[in-house]
């Protein structure tokens, strides 16, 4: 809901029916947005009884899907909002930085958890296939964690004038960095490799193979969630989506 108070300024009302969702995005906007300056939106106000939050208003229009275009004004537009989507997330993710020895253990965990709801959707050979990825992390040194969006696609960005703003925090919690990655990773980046590298350039870092066994596992993990979300939701073409985007991992793990 649009606001506007007395001096003309516009606030948006956002009311979450999960607890959880509220408690999550109020702890975005306390502890690591401000890190992006004006860049997201400003926490105003929040109220645990009824889980709302006042934002301040920003300017701009939603991001749009990238094309397959050899238009070369658009594919500079397209890089140059993908390596400053880059740069910002860098931002957030400097915000905090925190171990977890038990980070394989914790994915696994999540793992189970999903896959008794998703023993009537999935095959066990798609759900084999995420708890081999996920396993795969064991052989690795634990990452820290950091402030992740997990919802870092263009839907969650506002597009001003060049300027790229972030939005909705519902979903922030610590994780590794390369979680903020998948939903790209497994979208928009797979037809157009050069706006995964601007991005790459833009936050300052490259994936290395262990960073790679990370992403796997993360877009393995993500998949099966969004595949549950999405019947839950009745969302039958986003179904179909993640549904095909887990099977495009496992042929690419063959």
């Amino acid at each position: 809901m649009q606001l506007r108070d007395r001096a003309g300024h516009e606030w948006f009302l956002k009311q979450h029916r999960d607890r959880d969702r509220y408690l999550a995005e109020v702890t975005a906007y306390l502890r690591w947005v401000p890190t992006l300056s004006d860049h997201a939106p400003r926490l105003r106000a929040h109220d645990a009884t009824q889980r709302a939050i006042i934002l301040s208003a920003l300017p701009g229009h939603p991001a749009r899907w990238p094309t397959a275009t050899i238009d070369p004004t658009q594919i500079r537009a397209e890089t140059a909002m993908h390596h400053q989507a880059g740069a910002l997330l860098r931002r957030l993710h400097n915000a905090h930085s925190e171990p977890q020895p038990q980070y394989a253990a914790a994915r696994l965990e999540e793992l189970e958890l999903l896959t008794r709801q998703a023993a009537n959707l999935l095959t066990p050979g798609e759900l084999g296939f995420a708890r081999t990825e996920i396993q795969a992390l064991a052989s690795l040194p634990a990452p820290r964690l950091v402030p992740c969006h997990r919802d870092y696609t263009m839907r969650n960005w506002l597009i001003d004038s060049g300027k790229v703003y972030m939005l909705d925090f519902e979903w922030t919690q610590l994780n590794a960095w390369v979680t903020d990655l998948t939903r790209l990773h497994i979208g928009p980046w797979r037809t157009r490799p050069d706006l995964r590298d601007a991005f790459l350039d833009g936050y300052g870092r490259e994936l290395d193979d262990a960073d790679r066994v990370l992403l796997r596992a993360d877009a393995a993990l993500t998949t099966v969630w969004l595949v549950i979300k999405a019947r839950e939701s009745d969302q039958e073409s986003f179904e179909r989506a993640n549904r095909e985007a887990l099977h495009r991992l496992m042929a690419e793990a063959w």
